[in-house]
């Protein structure tokens, strides 16, 4: 009998997480004795390596993961899944098959403006201990914290299937509505929930300060949680007598709520649960979601790659059997037709975009350390470019004003740009658009900066304020039906007493460190308060706003304290060399 030790599983805010080294031993079917150097060895497979460990007393393993967008991995059975393959115990696709469970989830119109998606599965036979309860608390809370970013893109619920009986609701009832949340035995009311509750006061600001709120319960009234909340004191309480599980994945974004249902799905079926699809009924014209969907996903997606590009990608003498040899090992399928390979991969593998991923996985079947090195034939010397010396003197100036920087995406999502921006979608004609993009996360070019550094303080209004943020990056824009690349830089300014005179003492300290001089026009915008905006001009050239922050603005983002902010391009100073970087005409 195999003991796994009692020690305590953190669910730290980084891709980071405990396991137990006799729970991989086992797993793995390793010998008694295997070393953590080996096992480290066996860890750079899943992309992971072995941060801590205390085999002596608590038999831990702590293990740090080096990718932020493999969320499968973040927890033993995924981390297990990819190894498996490496070292021939299991190859090829995993099993991904769910045959109908009979169980239904009705869907209400009333949810989509506030939660809008969810996905489900049944899984049985599952033999649940204290230790794999834990295990898969701490992998729920991964997702839910990194992947489903606070829960406000995605959360996970557990509920004891054997208490429930189908159809399942998932809609809005009344705040009055009450339940026993987990962790306590009195019933409370949706708001006492929000105000008394822990896990009410840490997520509640994600849910709308007023009008119903979302609820799970079955045909017989029995409620099962408050989305994204707090599942309920008995149907959402797994112990060691608990056989049969649902797993629901509510959420804003249809794709990431398929990913996270499938990938914890799957985490439980390596466990030796026997896995069964749920449907959901979604009404008419419900955003993404169409009328009937069918959770898990069971179909493999497919990539089609010429084997001859991987080949010369990573410069080896490799066959297109040598190549499927490879993948099956990282857990694909692939076959060949004509000159080309299918390649066929789980659906909780969302991070494979390109066929230079399948060749990264083709490199680490292959063992980097097996890859010969040869010397570079550039015969130039590395160094800091003189556009990153100028964008690096603007980072140090405002870094010497207390600001913190932020980094975000150039990819982004429609919706920052226009909508919560206060513009219509018709403005969207004017960007560079993804063609054929895997999600609208990330489906278009951005053109400015100040819509990210409000996305970053609308997920940030748990934490304390002042918040004053600034980012210096690139954005493309369109101009006379030429695609250029420039250099910005963005100011927010976030606190209860923030002013129009910060922001703008900030701009002067930016300016003066320029070099250069500038003067201020005031303007009329939708994006700022009237009265409280102004063009910014340089040799009688606008390069940038400034300003207040609309009310208007801030409540389309959900932030609650005042903000004022400035943009400004960079390309139009003539002290920094920041001209366009590219420009070509669009075929």
């Amino acid at each position: 009998m195999v003991t796994y030790g009692a020690f305590n599983l953190e669910v730290e805010k980084l891709v980071a997480f405990k396991i137990s080294y006799y729970d991989v031993i086992e797993l793995l079917h390793l010998p008694d004795g295997t070393s953590i150097e080996e096992l480290d060895h066996l860890f750079s497979f899943g992309k992971s390596e072995i941060e801590e460990h205390d085999l002596a007393d608590e038999g831990y393993i702590k293990v740090d993961c080096k990718t932020s967008n493999r969320p499968d991995i973040w927890g033993v059975e995924g981390l297990v899944r990819e190894i498996s393959g490496a070292i021939g115990l299991q190859e090829g696709l995993p099993e991904i098959s769910a045959p109908p469970s009979g169980f239904v989830i009705e869907v209400d119109p009333r949810i989509k403006p506030v939660r809008p998606y969810i996905a489900c599965s049944l899984i049985k036979g599952v033999k649940f201990s204290d230790f794999l309860i834990k295990q898969l608390i701490q992998l729920q809370e991964k997702v839910d914290f990194s992947y489903g970013r606070r829960r406000r893109r995605s959360s996970i619920g557990i509920y004891n299937a054997n208490m429930l009986e189908s159809p399942i609701s998932y809609g809005l009832t009344p705040r009055s509505t009450s339940f026993y949340p987990l962790g306590y035995n009195e019933k409370m009311t949706l708001d006492e929930i929000l105000v008394r509750h822990e896990k009410g006061i840490e997520y509640g600001n994600i849910l709308p300060s007023e009008g119903d709120l979302p609820i799970l319960q079955d045909v017989n009234g029995v409620v099962l949680s408050m989305p994204p909340i707090i599942n309920s004191n008995d149907v959402g309480r797994i112990n060691e007598k608990t056989t049969d599980v649902l797993v629901e994945v509510t959420g804003t974004n249809l794709e990431v709520v398929k990913v996270v249902n499938t990938l914890i799905t799957q985490a439980i079926r390596d466990r030796g649960g026997e896995v069964y699809s749920v449907e959901i009924h979604y009404p008419k014209n419900h955003g993404e979601a169409p009328k009937l969907l069918v959770t898990p996903e069971t179909e493999a997606y497919e990539i089609v790659v010429n084997p001859e590009d991987i080949e010369n990608y990573l410069d080896l003498d490799l066959t297109a059997d040598d190549i499927i040899k490879f993948l099956r090992k990282r857990r694909f399928d692939a076959v060949k037709k004509g000159g080309s390979l299918i390649v066929k991969y789980p659906p909780y593998r969302v991070d494979l975009l390109h066929w230079v991923d399948v060749a990264e996985e083709v490199a680490i079947a292959y063992g980097y350390m097996n890859i010969e090195p040869a010397s570079s034939e550039v015969p130039t010397i590395g160094g800091i470019s003189s556009r990153t010396t100028s964008e690096n003197y603007v980072r140090e100036i405002l870094s010497g004003c207390s600001l913190q920087e932020v980094l975000n995406f150039s990819l982004t999502d429609p919706e920052k740009l226009s909508t919560l921006m206060g513009h219509s979608h018709n403005t969207l004609t004017s960007y560079i658009q993804v063609a054929n993009p895997v999600s609208l996360t990330y489906s278009i070019m951005r053109n400015r900066l100040l819509p990210g550094l409000l996305d970053f303080l609308s997920r940030n209004t748990h934490n304390e304020y002042p918040q004053y943020l600034f980012e210096v990056g690139e954005v493309v824009r369109i101009e006379d039906r030429s695609v250029k690349t420039i250099s910005k830089v963005a100011v927010t300014l976030a606190s209860a007493d923030v002013s129009f005179e910060h922001c703008h003492s900030i701009l002067e300290t930016l300016i003066q460190g320029l070099g250069t001089t500038y003067r201020l026009e005031a303007i009329e915008s939708s994006e700022f308060i009237s009265g409280r905006s102004a063009r910014i001009l340089v040799d009688s050239e606008e390069i940038g706003l400034i300003g207040e922050v609309s009310p208007a603005l801030l409540e389309n983002w959900e932030i609650f304290v005042p903000i004022a902010a400035f943009e400004i391009d960079l390309s139009l100073i003539s002290t920094l060399n920041l001209p366009p970087i590219e420009t070509y005409e669009p075929e």
